[in-house]
């Protein structure tokens, strides 16, 4: 991925004092069709995540030891983590190391740990982990001297952890971690693949999912299957179109990609088994984002967190609302 030698530039990432403002979700139509996401049960509509967070960019989302984390970048660049356990939110807290990042964090799970992966001052990538509820005291440098202009993204797939960037090329770059040695040096997924934005990955029927925003603002992905990537990036069917990176996640047997439309309204396109949906629909509630919305699933109810146009941070759950 385009590798520069940077010596002690910024390794601190990523601190946010998370301070709240109320929040309007007001918006206007989207990117492909305006018709209704159809999950069932029914989306719960969007409501302001406890604790009073702002953030200026996308949120992330992780389940570890049956705890949901949400993770922001704060608006004085730190990140925040907060925890729900199925029926509080614990208020947010700052990730340990004191770290800095100008983007959004993401977040896996991997033997019995939760990696919080952001994008350092340098460009450079950077992990911190929980191990039980202990936090490791500095981020450290994933290796491979990688840089990246955007939020990474990590999943875990066939006992590896996954991490993928767009380098500063614009080209998309993957290093892995297997048990507790990570690659040597970052390496390009196949297809000739550029994108402006952050990649997202997820896991389905036994594949690596990897979605970005093409330049021309269309929806791409390319597949891992076993240790093969596919030779090329295909489109997600549906005319979509995104000013931000796209959100996976495999819910209820299927594959479900989020993205923001250029109307800032948030649209869902379903994957099952081998067939996209023909169009992309407008989650319901009527909400909009200035930012990349973040998915994830917690005690089988799947959750879409987004950044507000207010900076706070929203949540629309396919399942009851909130008490």
């Amino acid at each position: 991925m385009v590798h520069e030698t940077r010596d002690g530039v910024g390794q601190r990432l990523v601190r946010a004092i998370v301070v709240g403002v109320a929040a309007i979700f007001a918006a206007t139509a989207l990117i492909g069709s305006p018709a209704q996401a159809a999950l069932s049960p029914a989306w719960s509509g969007w409501s302001q995540v406890p604790g009073g967070g702002a953030t200026p960019d996308s949120p992330a989302t992780a389940t570890y030891h049956d705890i949901q984390y949400v993770f922001v970048r704060g608006t004085d660049n730190r990140i925040y983590a907060q925890t729900h356990n199925g029926v509080q939110y614990s208020g947010w807290r700052e990730v340990p190391g004191t770290g800095l990042t100008p983007s959004a964090p993401a977040a896996a799970v991997y033997r019995d740990k939760l990696y919080v992966f952001v994008r350092g001052t340098n460009d450079r990538i950077y992990s911190n982990t929980l191990t039980g509820t202990t936090w490791g005291n500095q981020w450290t440098e994933v290796p491979g001297t990688g840089l990246t202009p955007s939020a990474p993204a990590a999943a875990v797939y066939r006992d590896k952890l996954q991490v993928l960037v767009r380098g500063t090329d614009d080209r998309i770059y993957s290093n892995a971690l297997t048990n507790t040695a990570w690659g040597s040096q970052w390496t390009q997924v196949p297809g000739t693949g550029i994108t402006p934005s952050g990649p997202t990955l997820a896991v389905y029927q036994d594949k690596l999912y990897a979605l970005v925003r093409g330049t021309d603002n269309g929806i791409y992905s390319n597949t891992l299957t076993n240790a093969t990537w596919g030779n090329q990036w295909t489109v997600v069917p549906g005319t979509g179109l995104t000013p931000s990176a796209p959100s996976l996640v495999a819910y209820r047997g299927d594959l479900h990609a989020f993205v923001r439309g250029t109307d800032d309204r948030i649209y869902l396109n379903t994957l099952t088994n081998t067939t996209w949906g023909n169009q992309w629909t407008e989650v319901p509630g009527g909400g909009a984002t200035p930012s990349a919305p973040g998915a994830g699933v917690y005690q089988g109810v799947l959750h879409l967190f987004v950044r507000g146009t207010d900076n706070a941070i929203w949540l629309n759950r396919v399942g009851p609302p909130l008490p």
